[in-house]
């Protein structure tokens, strides 16, 4: 009698329950022991959700509904629809069903099987021509945020491209339906009645309550983002000094009040939308505004993008920096003017507005895969902000002062200038043609490295002197996680191509690889490692803030879990579990005031349910088919990984 083959797949019984089955016949060892009746079920053949498979679909359905329209032009197909959603559409309802179906058979006959994108067309893309539009001025899905990192369809977003921080989560979740952003309610509030319902919008507030804000403004953002002059701002606000003229003044004080209130609100709060509609109604109200050009303007845009960015429109905040970018330049930010009689300070704040400029643009063009549309290097020669404290340099000051060799104010803005005069090139490469091979990218992070040695001591996140100042670490931190970012963006396309070809041929296959592959992925996931425990050692000795982590944990912490979903039983798979232990703690910690972050608690769990649901986790990292299902949702029990290597869009573009 010849002997039973024993079963490839675990039990129902410890696929259920996520234990480690043995798989032997006729009963595993988890169901003797439980005395459960063990059964093997075969394995269930999807269609695998792959790109190719899903356009066919969408490519089917649209046709079909053609189809129907041009034979029956009168019918609602919505309607029609509903009404036999619970029952099959009877024979006796349309007596042409014949022909009916001989034309859709005649249409099935073509070719609607769309082949993988071609060249030039590797970004995630709409099945409309519209798909690209875009409205942001009622709500966002659910899964919609201001760095764009969870939009994951296509349709309503804009152009997110092959570099946009959402690149590897397409990659990912496009082929889980539960994921669909569509499905999730918006960030403002509960479904109701088939429309989303908004909170209730504060009324305007006293001019207490608004000096709070203004407080607040200066104690957290301006830390960070020093763009106005506080002294000269605050003798404005107190009639002290002449304001700017026209609506220029009510823009710019409302757009302080409105980032005020958002830094000590919270995602329940409405009162800093009161001053964002303050300063829609001034647009509304009167258009010529855009016909007149100003510093005070330039300063208001520049803080409306970053607002609205942090408020989930990222669109809008795109367009309100590409205004604020062109103002810059018709004023001439851009240039030094050595000869041009204005007082320091009036020169000294042209400068920290065209930096400011220049690193929000820099940083918005990165996040979301667009071309970076600032002037190069030697058209501008607008110098450095000066490493000064605010009060050594006022309306009265006659020269400029020295800079000194201590953290100020400034020092973030003046170092992450330089970063994207030293980056924006290498992203500029980064999303050219042809796509860089691996020692290529070797190179390029020679000059990230060469700035990163270039940092003051000073101003060292471990230096006495920034240690000192509570009020510069966050921003000093975030230098430090941005720039762990960047490398991630130069490396990741290597880990999202070795996985690729991990799931579609098994881990069994040996691909050998080239060394310079080896190491881009290996300086990717030391980058991510690093970013998740600066920023665990960042929350552990400070208090969070609403300019804080998250979006740079959650890019940093999808690195491991790549790298653990695609070699669960390396002998490095319990550090990279690690990895995700602490990434998930720091993200629970922020989810509870940040619903982006328990957004992303959610893609977390979904990704890896198996470990996180499981007892003892390290032991189940023996199990060398641990994530086949999820591995098979991408490439299917047959597929090639063609379908996902064009969800991670390579081709000639990159991933961020």
């Amino acid at each position: 009698m010849p002997r039973e083959e024993a079963p490839r797949f675990a039990c129902d019984e410890c696929r259920t329950r996520k234990f480690k089955c043995t798989k032997e016949l006729p009963a595993c060892a988890v169901c003797t022991r439980q005395g459960k009746k063990c059964i093997y079920s075969p394995r269930v053949e999807r269609t695998p959700l792959t790109r190719s498979n899903l356009t066919a679909a969408e490519d089917r359905i649209r046709k079909l509904e053609a189809a129907i329209s041009e034979l029956v032009p009168d019918v609602d197909l919505d309607n029609l629809l509903d009404s036999t959603s619970n029952r099959p559409l009877s024979r006796s309802r349309r007596n042409d069903s014949e022909p009916l179906r001989s034309e859709v058979a005649d249409i099935q006959s073509r070719d609607i099987i769309r082949e993988s994108a071609s060249p030039g067309a590797e970004e995630a893309l709409p099945q409309q021509a519209d798909g690209f539009d875009w409205a942001e001025e009622t709500t966002l899905s659910g899964l919609s945020d201001g760095m764009a990192a969870l939009s994951i369809k296509p349709e309503g977003t804009g152009y997110l491209g092959a570099t946009s921080s959402v690149m590897p989560l397409r990659a990912l979740l496009i082929g889980d339906p539960e994921m669909d952003t569509s499905r999730q309610p918006p960030l403002g509030g509960p479904l109701n009645d088939g429309d989303y319902e908004f909170p209730y919008i504060a009324p305007p507030l006293s001019g207490i309550s608004e000096q709070v804000f203004i407080d607040a403004y200066f104690l957290y953002y301006h830390t960070a983002y020093p763009f106005l002059h506080e002294a000269t701002f605050r003798a404005q606000y107190s009639g002290e000094l002449s304001r700017p003229k026209g609506k220029t003044w009510p823009i710019l004080l409302n757009s302080v009040l409105a980032i005020g209130s958002w830094c000590v609100g919270n995602d329940n709060s409405t009162i800093d939308r009161t001053f964002y509609q303050e300063v829609n109604a001034l647009w509304q109200d009167d258009a010529s505004v855009f016909e007149a050009g100003n510093l005070a303007l330039v300063q208001a845009l520049l803080l409306l993008s970053n607002y609205t960015q942090k408020t989930n429109k990222p669109n809008t905040g795109w367009n309100y920096l590409g205004l604020a970018v062109r103002m810059a330049l018709s004023l001439g930010l851009h240039k030094e003017f050595p000869e041009w009689k204005i007082s320091p300070l009036q020169r000294e704040m042209r400068r920290r507005v065209w930096w400011g400029l220049y690193i929000f643009d820099s940083g918005a063009s990165i996040t979301f895969g667009r071309p970076v549309l600032l002037p190069e290097a030697s058209i501008m020669d607008t110098n450095p902000v000066l490493n000064i404290h605010e009060e050594d340099l006022t309306a009265t000051t006659m020269s400029l002062p020295q800079e000194i060799a201590l953290p100020t104010v400034y020092s973030g803005l003046r170092a992450q200038s330089a970063l994207h005069l030293t980056t924006n090139q290498l992203y500029h490469r980064l999303i050219s043609t042809p796509v860089p091979t691996s020692s290529e990218l070797l190179s390029l992070r020679v000059p990230l490295d060469t700035w990163q040695n270039s940092i003051p001591a000073y101003f060292r996140v471990h230096s006495p002197e920034l240690q000192a100042n509570d009020a510069y670490i966050l921003a000093r931190y975030r230098l430090s996680w941005r720039t762990w970012n960047l490398r991630i963006i130069l490396f990741r396309p290597t880990v999202l191509r070795w996985a690729a070809k991990l799931w579609s041929l098994g881990p069994d296959n040996g691909l050998d690889g080239d060394e310079s592959d080896e190491k881009c992925r290996m300086l990717c996931l030391e980058s991510a490692r690093e970013t998740i425990a600066s920023i665990s050692e960042y929350m552990a000795g400070n208090l969070t803030s609403r300019l804080g982590s998250w979006y740079f944990l959650f890019q940093a912490g999808l690195i491991p879990i790549i790298f653990l979903i695609t070699t669960p039983t390396s002998l490095h798979a319990p550090s990279w579990l690690d990895d995700l232990r602490v990434t998930k703690n720091l993200l629970s910690y922020v989810a509870v005031s940040n619903r982006l972050a328990e957004r992303c608690l959610e893609i977390i769990d979904r990704m890896c349910a198996p470990l996180l649901n499981a007892s003892e986790p390290e032991v189940m990292l023996q199990d060398p088919n641990l994530f086949s299902d999820i591995q098979s949702m991408f490439v299917g029990d047959q597929g090639d990984g063609s379908e996902f290597m064009d969800w991670t869009n390579f081709g000639l573009q990159w991933g961020l």
